[in-house]
């Protein structure tokens, strides 16, 4: 299993469009990036993590991106690294993070590690690719929605048709 962890921050401290968003509305910039990301979930990853330095911990899912905000003793930076070590010894983990030690730490426990630069170019991968498959998979049969909308949608709507 492929699993993606991102450090949050730090990925929107890097990219110019996000960078720009958190200064006006941070929570505007947290959004924007787990929408982004929503949209690849399950293409690309079959889980993808993204955690926040928060002050009351919690883990919850939206649209099938699980994000993490730290207890307030708690950063970012170890809630990776604990991530890295355990889900290394089972899958394939990428962590995306530009902040140089926690890349260093990640790498060594078994991680595999992309800069959030990096990130950004196999999410337009990831994004070309599933624009390739979907326009051959529906060629001759029109766009089937099913096989466009990630997982939390598809259940928000089962829930709603069972209703």
């Amino acid at each position: 299993m492929s699993i993606l962890v991102i450090d949050g921050y730090n990925v929107i401290g890097t990219w110019k469009a996000l960078k720009e968003m958190s200064k006006k509305d941070m929570g505007s910039a947290r959004e924007q990036l787990i929408s982004m990301l929503s949209s690849l979930y399950p293409w690309c990853w079959e889980r993808i993590i993204v955690v926040f330095d928060g002050q009351n911990y919690s883990w919850m899912n939206i649209d099938g991106i699980e994000i993490v905000y730290t207890s307030e003793k708690e950063t970012a930076d170890t809630m990776i690294e604990k991530l890295s070590a355990g889900l290394s010894l089972q899958d394939e983990v990428i962590v995306a993070t530009s902040d140089s030690e926690e890349y260093r730490a990640a790498y060594a426990l078994g991680a595999r590690v992309i800069s959030a630069e990096m990130l950004a170019e196999v999410i337009d991968d990831c994004r070309n690719a599933i624009r390739q498959n979907t326009g051959k998979s529906t060629v001759g049969k029109g766009i089937i929605i099913h096989d466009l909308i990630n997982q939390g949608v598809k259940d928000s709507l089962e829930k709603m048709r069972k209703k």
